[in-house]
């Protein structure tokens, strides 16, 4: 009979040992949830930034195919007219040398233009993986969670 009177006390006081495992179920579920929802966050954070330098290896793709399709069209059109105003300056072997030359030369801008731009998008990717990696602490990217914290 006294301890029965005394377990009651004790859970009037809230010393209730089985209300105790539920406060630390509850905060264990509560960190559960704040975790799960702090890398959905970060996922999303990641996927924003690869997105984005997606868009700019697409848009230095772009450039390197404008940069072809003009090269083409600028060889094909100004190339007749060229050769044909500089042929009686110069020979036919030279005026062709002459612009061949000038053709390389806008083709090897053109080109080192996208690859600049390709270059500095891998890079933005490099940089958004470095800084998800560091916002993901060591043990947890090895599996090992943290230790001692029962």
């Amino acid at each position: 009979m006294r301890n029965e009177t005394e377990a009651a006390a004790m859970r009037m006081q809230g010393d209730d040992p089985a209300e105790g495992r539920s406060r630390v179920g509850d905060a264990a579920a509560r960190l559960a949830q704040d975790t799960a929802q702090l890398a959905r966050q970060e996922i999303i954070a990641v996927q924003g930034e690869v997105r984005a330098a997606l868009r700019r290896i697409g848009a230095g793709g772009a450039l390197l195919g404008a940069a072809g399709v003009c090269g083409l069209l600028a060889l094909w059109s100004a190339h007749e007219t060229a050769l044909r105003a500089l042929e009686p300056a110069l020979p036919g072997a030279r005026a062709s040398a002459v612009l061949a030359c000038a053709y390389a030369t806008g083709g090897a801008l053109l080109g080192a233009a996208a690859r600049n731009r390709v270059r500095a998008a891998g890079q933005a990717s490099a940089d958004a993986l470095d800084r998800a990696r560091e916002a993901v602490p060591a043990g947890v990217r090895r599996g090992e969670g943290e230790k001692g914290a029962d």
